[in-house]
């Protein structure tokens, strides 16, 4: 692809950037006295308005608002996809793809505790324009049998086919781990074809974000799970960028957490475990507030590959993240400096 078309995606993306809400914005959210005043701020004074103004403000549930909130970034990405082709646009697809895992983790969940799929089609976002997944029939299947055959033809009835059923308590979370693992390994083929000198740095943080998850994974599993070894080894994330297999390994027989800290002490994901005192708790926020600072280098970096694209969709994922922790802090009635305390985007 010529450096020319790159520089009109890279465009576009810039003044899609322009519109996204500011920390003023973000100020006027978290003070915002409850559910009701944040959505009507967010109808009313951002781009996300179109999406939300159908809903009514008396009749309003957090995770309906989440959904409508990542319609915008459906069409975001259908706008963007338009500028390229071949295996650039197979890679950028790569979002519709997370998607369609997260709906499909919607359905599976309302499965297991024998909910009507019917009612949570407000939930569900995808691409109508670019899926193979029969959304509209798997809201009529009656069962976990009926739900698989539906997928028969897509990549996700191999994934799903083993699992003779699914109950909160047993294949629920295994079946989850799957579809996550298939996502990801669909995400570092497609990133294996790109131009790695265009795109150095994007192909990095992705694999980056593997090493992260792989730690939050380990530690998880041998902290509140107790996972067994074979369990930890089966459900990595398998290349990431610092952390090969071999050190993986070290840090899965790691004898106790201390160990495993120890291990990474001179590392640059030390900053996972530098806080004793809330380590669990924020740990994920962590994770995405280093991803956040680091799509913000990316998206500011005038490369000649799909750098800052990919950096704006995820910073928008970001704030859709933060909105819904917004929404979610009104809930339990926390204070605006509570509320900041999880928010990935840091605000003063």
């Amino acid at each position: 692809m010529s450096k020319t078309k790159h520089a009109c995606i890279s465009t576009k993306a810039l003044a899609m950037s322009a519109r996204k809400i500011n920390e003023s914005d973000y100020l006027e959210l978290i003070k915002a006295k409850g559910l009701k005043e944040v959505f009507l701020y967010l109808r009313d004074n951002t781009y996300y308005g179109e999406f939300l103004n159908k809903m009514d403000p008396e009749d309003l549930h957090r995770t309906e608002i989440e959904a409508h909130l990542n319609d915008l970034k459906v069409r975001e990405i259908e706008k963007l996809v338009h500028y390229l082709a071949g295996v650039e646009k197979t890679f950028f697809q790569v979002f519709f793809v997370r998607m369609e895992v997260e709906s499909l983790r919607i359905l599976i969940r309302g499965i297991a505790r024998n909910d009507n799929l019917e009612s949570l089609k407000g939930l569900i976002v995808y691409s109508e324009k670019n899926t193979k997944v029969p959304f509209e029939r798997l809201y009529r299947a009656k069962d976990w049998e009926e739900f698989k055959k539906l997928l028969v033809g897509t990549d996700y009835y191999r994934v799903l086919e083993i699992y003779k059923d699914v109950k909160v308590d047993q294949d629920l979370a295994m079946v989850e781990k799957n579809l996550d693992r298939y996502y990801y390994d669909l995400l570092k083929n497609r990133l294996r074809k790109l131009d790695r000198r265009a795109n150095r740095s994007l192909i990095d943080l992705q694999l980056r974000n593997y090493d992260l998850l792989n730690l939050i994974w380990i530690y998880r599993g041998k902290k509140f799970y107790n996972l067994s070894r074979e369990e930890l080894i089966a459900y990595s994330l398998r290349g990431g960028l610092e952390l090969n297999d071999q050190r993986l390994l070290k840090l899965i027989d790691a004898k106790n957490l201390e160990e495993m800290k120890n291990l990474l002490v001179n590392s640059e994901y030390a900053f996972l475990f530098n806080h004793t005192k809330t380590i669990d708790l924020f740990m994920e926020r962590r994770r995405e507030r280093y991803l956040y600072y680091q799509n913000l280098k990316l998206f500011g970096d005038n490369d000649s590959g799909l750098g800052r694209v990919v950096a704006y969709i995820r910073l928008l994922d970001f704030e859709i993240e933060d909105i819904t922790s917004i929404i979610e802090s009104k809930r339990y009635r926390m204070s605006p400096d509570e509320t900041k305390n999880y928010l990935i985007r840091p605000v003063d």
